[in-house]
């Protein structure tokens, strides 16, 4: 397991770190789309989420799998069906 901070081994997990890093708009596309093809994902939506989800199993992944689960389970969004 990589320690925050470290330079992680798995490629995939070097590309999330350089999106949760990343400062601008552009940069952030440019690295989804990087981790999306390191991943071969495909598709759009909650297909696309529930896809890195799987295939992406980092501590600071999951860290924001955590937030984004939680706040998709909130009334505002139907439970999750809304967006």
């Amino acid at each position: 397991m990589s320690v925050p901070g470290e330079e992680p081994g798995n490629p995939a997990h070097a590309i999330f770190e350089r999106f949760l890093r990343a400062g601008e708009c552009r940069e952030v596309l440019g690295c989804f789309e990087e981790l999306c093809q390191c991943l071969a994902l495909q598709g759009t939506g909650l297909q696309l989420y529930h896809g890195l989800k799987a295939a992406l199993n980092y501590w600071s992944a999951k860290a924001l799998w955590s937030k984004l689960d939680k706040k998709a389970g909130h009334k505002d969004y139907d439970q999750g069906t809304a967006c």
